[in-house]
């Protein structure tokens, strides 16, 4: 099925909850993305009023990059998601031109 599947967990890690629409982008990054390894979905928060759904890419983890930290905003909430890079260049560009 073209699924990257990776340790204990899979390639995407769903032992915690996940804000409302992040699954469907989960499973389309780890499928299309290049370089993507693991996503990890991390902190999670509300903002006041509601947000446009929103995926940007916040900074690169580490030096060297061996990922990136990014944020995914949708309906007054937000929550943080690390991708696992093995190209970190390569999965930032597709995410920029993707969203």
């Amino acid at each position: 099925m073209g699924r990257k599947e990776k340790g204990k967990f899979g390639a995407v890690k769903r032992q915690h909850g996940r804000v409302a629409g992040l699954d469907a982008l989960l499973d389309r990054l780890i499928a299309e993305c290049p370089g993507v390894t693991k996503i990890v979905p991390g902190r999670m928060g509300r903002k006041r009023g509601k947000t446009a759904q929103q995926f940007k890419v916040q900074y690169p983890t580490n030096d060297p990059a061996t990922g990136l930290k990014c944020l995914y905003t949708h309906a007054g909430s937000w929550q943080e998601v690390f991708l696992v890079c093995d190209d970190v260049e390569a999965a930032q560009a597709w995410i920029a031109s993707a969203w």
